[in-house]
């Protein structure tokens, strides 16, 4: 749990795109791996900093100094063991109390929510101790991290957990190939906008970043997320049982699935795929679709 130079320009960066660090929860106290001049890199980049570092006092290896740099007037952080001293001690795999709700602008987790083995309940922690305007700043293992905690998640999970229906939207949501300092980002598309499954196999470690915004408070996982090509898959099946066109569905298109064999039907999709769905590669991400990961900076 730390913050590398990457974390470091994604917590400028987020500041840029209106996150308030005012009141920041660490979620485990984090180590400040990133230098000075990470910091100083970040501060003239961005010119959005509210200290200078002259003004803060780094006394020891932890990252409150930076958070105070990025306008943090009440810095706490939280772990189940007091080993790193910090000021909550709190096991994120049960539910929080009401002191905890409603409480921060911002909740950063550098790399704790994959070694939390009741995932739900702990991001549902994090989700209701926001403020309403507040955000969610979240770095987690993605690909070829297996053994690191665990879990590795995957886009569509932090997307459809972030969503409408629990009070969230999503303001960014990048990954960040381990390629030395200066790994590359990419922008990664939500499964509903593309219709697909948002897929990456590749060879380099990569990790999952999102900031989400609370824009309202509602009753979390009142509606529990579901995978959306499922969804997709038993609401087709619901339509054929019941003779019923889809909305927005067109009466040849339904006509399509209810009279083709199903065999004739894969074939047809994977000659339309092979036809229409565009390939590129990257040295970092391997074979990917460019509709899916869009190469991005910070």
């Amino acid at each position: 749990m730390a913050i590398t130079k990457a974390t470091c320009s994604l917590l400028f960066y987020s500041k840029k795109i209106g996150v308030s660090f005012k009141e920041t929860l660490m979620l485990g106290r984090l180590h400040l791996y990133c230098s000075r001049k990470d910091i100083a890199d970040a501060i003239e980049k961005y010119k959005n900093n509210e200290k200078e570092i002259k003004d803060v006092k780094f006394t020891d290896e932890y990252s409150e100094p930076l958070f105070g740099i990025l306008g943090a007037e009440k810095i706490d952080s939280m772990d189940f063991s007091s080993y790193e001293n910090a000021s909550i001690l709190h096991d994120l795999n049960l539910p929080i109390g009401d002191k905890l709700k409603n409480k921060f602008t911002a909740i950063v987790d550098g790399g704790t929510i994959e070694h939390v083995f009741n995932f739900p309940v702990a991001i549902k922690n994090c989700m209701k101790a926001l403020k309403v305007g507040g955000h969610y700043i979240g770095i987690t293992p993605a690909n070829n991290q297996m053994g690191h905690g665990f879990y590795q998640f995957s886009p569509e999970l932090l997307f459809r957990v972030f969503s409408d229906d629990n009070g969230f939207k999503i303001k960014k949501m990048m990954i960040n190939v381990h390629a030395g300092e200066d790994g590359p980002w990419y922008e990664v598309a939500d499964p509903a906008k593309v219709n697909n499954r948002v897929m990456l196999v590749n060879n380099l470690p990569v990790s999952l970043m999102v900031i989400a915004e609370k824009v309202a408070e509602k009753n979390i996982f009142d509606i529990i997320p579901q995978q959306l090509d499922y969804v997709n898959t038993w609401s087709a099946h619901t339509s054929l049982v019941e003779n019923k066109v889809q909305a927005n569905e067109s009466k040849a298109k339904f006509l399509y699935r209810k009279l083709l064999p199903n065999r004739i039907k894969i074939i047809l999709r994977n000659i339309y795929n092979t036809l229409t769905v565009e390939k590129s590669k990257d040295e970092f991400i391997g074979d990917f679709n460019p509709e899916h990961f869009i190469k991005t900076e910070i």
